[in-house]
């Protein structure tokens, strides 16, 4: 009886130490993944914006289920990546082991964001069960130069480029080993800077997050991006050319205002709340939001190099972000407006 009790402990242990090292949940905040704005921002079930109905649409019309969306943390596989393993049929599930294939492998006119090619900081949420003590690299792909999106086609590896742009490992947990990456453990954040090659038109990256060799656990992540243009439909994050856009509508704005009698005390109240001084002129005034999560939606945030007027001072966002200027790390302060 003793015997039979050790081992049914035994594998209880097993169990709830597999459980343990499982729920160390990744997807990418910034940029908006495809997790962000399908399963984080809008559900099936609650659909806010339409920004994700195509999606959800095509998943339910090839046989997938409403609640696999909910799993947006869980795009997971346990082994060493593409790197190593080459013949995965998906790209943005990777033959995951929750679902194959998964919601975010589905054919549809995902939500996009706006990129310029250089530097630019992408953010990993890891908050479900956060794993900061065994986080070894971070790894990202970009599709070819030539690269056509269609709607209608599910990615291959073949659109995609065979080497990462951006391959950043650390010593396990050892953040400062790295100068590229940084965490951010109050938000449960990991923080990666990447050299964005040159590309123009729609594509896609494929990031991974991978956890040392105790589990080889490892995370998927896909984010749709538009190079020099503006969003189609979609979110945007890490470039200035929203910023200028919004400017520039904002100016003209006020041009077209002030030329009508009319509406000179409207142009006055426009001009008032979109600039923030005479050093500050032409930026909009918090919580005068520069973007939108898409083309139909509200204003609601900044996007990477957007930079607003708080309280007399001008700020510059970091990357995509709806907090307060100068209240965190999204934002880093330019100077006075004086």
């Amino acid at each position: 009886m003793i015997s039979r009790n050790l081992k049914l402990l035994g594998a209880s242990l097993l169990v709830m130490a597999y459980s343990a090292v499982t729920f160390g949940h990744g997807y990418i905040e910034s940029p908006p993944s495809r997790q962000q704005h399908c399963g984080k921002e809008e559900s099936p079930d609650n659909p806010m914006t339409g920004k994700c109905n195509d999606a959800f649409d095509n998943y339910r019309a090839a046989g997938g289920q409403n609640s696999h969306w909910y799993s947006f943390m869980s795009v997971v596989a346990h082994h060493e990546g593409r790197k190593v393993i080459k013949d995965t049929k998906n790209v943005c599930g990777f033959d995951g082991e929750t679902w194959n294939p998964a919601p975010y492998d589905t054919p549809a006119d995902w939500p996009t964001t706006s990129m310029s090619a250089g530097r630019n900081t992408f953010v990993w949420d890891i908050s479900y069960g956060p794993h900061f003590s065994d986080t070894e690299e971070l790894v990202f792909y970009i599709t070819k130069p030539g690269f056509s999106f269609d709607s209608g086609r599910a990615l291959t590896w073949d659109d995609f480029e065979s080497a990462p742009f951006c391959d950043e490992k650390i010593v396990p947990g050892d953040f400062s080993s790295n100068p590229n990456v940084s965490d951010d453990q109050a938000n449960t954040h990991i923080e990666v800077t990447c050299d964005v090659p040159n590309r123009s038109g729609r594509h896609v990256i494929f990031s991974e997050w991978g956890r040392n060799e105790w589990t080889y656990e490892r995370f998927f992540s896909c984010v749709d991006v538009v190079f020099g243009g503006s969003n189609s439909s979609s979110s945007s994050s890490s470039s200035s050319s929203s910023s200028s856009s919004s400017s520039s509508s904002s100016s003209s704005s006020s041009t077209s205002s002030s030329s009508s009698s009319s509406s000179s005390s409207s142009s006055s109240s426009s001009s008032s709340s979109s600039s923030g001084g005479s050093g500050c002129d032409g930026y909009n005034v918090y919580p005068n939001w520069t973007a939108k999560d898409w083309s139909g939606g509200a204003y609601n945030h900044a996007n990477g190099g957007d930079k607003m007027v708080h309280e007399g001072s001008l700020y510059e966002a970091n990357w995509y972000t709806s907090t307060t200027p100068g209240s965190d790390n999204s934002w880093t302060t330019i100077g006075s407006c004086n």
